[in-house]
């Protein structure tokens, strides 16, 4: 009997003595390419008699194990899941690559792997190896710059008044939804850096495109009256600058974040309306009725275009279909002084 309840304690103990058993691979160790600011997610199988702590971290390496050679830097990118029991069990992990994180390209003697390992401690140390099963072969990772790009439509030059505003058409690639400047320099160079000025103005715009590959759009900016016209300038003219940038928080200021291609079409900014004269225009062609408070057009074949604008230069009306604009409604407008400009002719009328 003695002998008997001693040899089933020993199998009780020979139970309890069991270490925990867990191990972890990726699915596949191929290299994977991904693009900075994207995510990369793996599969993995692992399995444990416990519920176990988990690490996934990219790691720089000169070593494919990733430990055992000269280098072995963790970078913040990583995940600390808990996974439960199970034998063989299929696992995803997402990893977050920052935007700033250095391009594979960058590096020097060292690369990207992702970092695999199990603890079945209760409170593991992520930062010691003691208690881990580093099980699996681990991928290399490959991060690449964002495939964005921009390019103006025509880089025709563009005449725009001082006060009115200038649009135009541009293509663009992304492969996330980035951020965008469009701002008029005054530059010595029509790459507008490389030469002795290159100074950006306030007449800056700076939407949010969303991804695609070619697509076509177009950009608004609103030319100040006081903005100095071309012909005050001095060895520089002004040109529209494009750029593009997949940074989370892109800085305006500095070029380091953004892909900068295309060409800078040229803008000459002319001067204001004068206020001066009363009309350039034959007073049967064009003509303002104050009992309906209505702009007259006589001559649809003389008159291509029209705009109205307010003494400071700022254009308040613009006629789109000229051809059906006989009479042109400027009830809405606040009294005041008005012109009306077409081409490089102009009345003056009180509304």
């Amino acid at each position: 009997m003695i002998k008997t309840l001693f040899s089933l304690l020993l199998c009780v103990c020979s139970i309890f003595s069991v270490n925990a058993q867990y191990s972890i691979s990726y699915d596949s160790t191929d290299p994977i390419t991904v693009i900075a600011g994207q995510s990369v997610t793996l599969n993995y199988t692992y399995s444990a008699s416990m519920q176990v702590d988990a690490q996934f971290q990219i790691f720089e390496t000169d070593n494919p194990g990733i430990f055992g050679g000269t280098t072995a830097v963790g970078t913040a990118v990583a995940e600390f899941p808990t996974l439960d029991v199970g034998t063989d069990a299929m696992g995803t992990i997402t990893l977050n690559i920052p935007a700033n994180l250095p391009l594979s390209s960058s590096l020097s003697g060292t690369e990207y792997r992702i970092f695999g390992k199990l603890s079945s401690e209760a409170n593991s140390d992520a930062t010691a190896d003691v208690t881990w099963d580093t099980g699996g072969v681990y991928p290399s990772i490959i991060i690449t710059a964002p495939p964005y790009s921009i390019s103006y439509d025509s880089t025709n030059p563009v005449t725009v008044a001082a006060g009115e505003s200038i649009t135009l058409n541009y293509t663009y690639t992304a492969s996330m939804d980035v951020a965008t400047q469009f701002q008029i320099f005054e530059a010595d160079v029509p790459g507008i850096f490389g030469g002795t000025t290159a100074n950006g103005t306030a007449v800056i715009v700076t939407p949010t495109v969303v991804a695609g590959t070619d697509i076509s759009t177009t950009v608004t900016l609103d030319i100040p009256s006081d903005l100095p016209i071309s012909s005050s300038l001095s060895g520089t003219k002004y040109y529209i600058f494009g750029k593009l940038s997949s940074a989370d928080n892109p800085d305006a200021s500095s070029d380091a974040d953004w892909s900068v291609s295309g060409e800078y079409p040229e803008i000459t900014v002319s001067p204001v309306l004068s206020t001066n004269d009363f009309t350039t225009f034959d007073r049967d062609k064009l003509y303002f009725n104050n009992a309906s408070t209505s702009l007259v057009i006589n001559d649809i074949n003389d008159i291509k275009s029209l705009s109205i604008y307010n003494t400071i230069g700022k254009k308040v009306y613009e006629v789109e279909d000229i051809k059906n604009a006989t009479n042109i409604n400027l009830s809405t407008l606040p009294k005041g002084l008005y012109i009306a400009r077409s081409d490089s002719k102009f009345l003056k009328f009180i509304r």
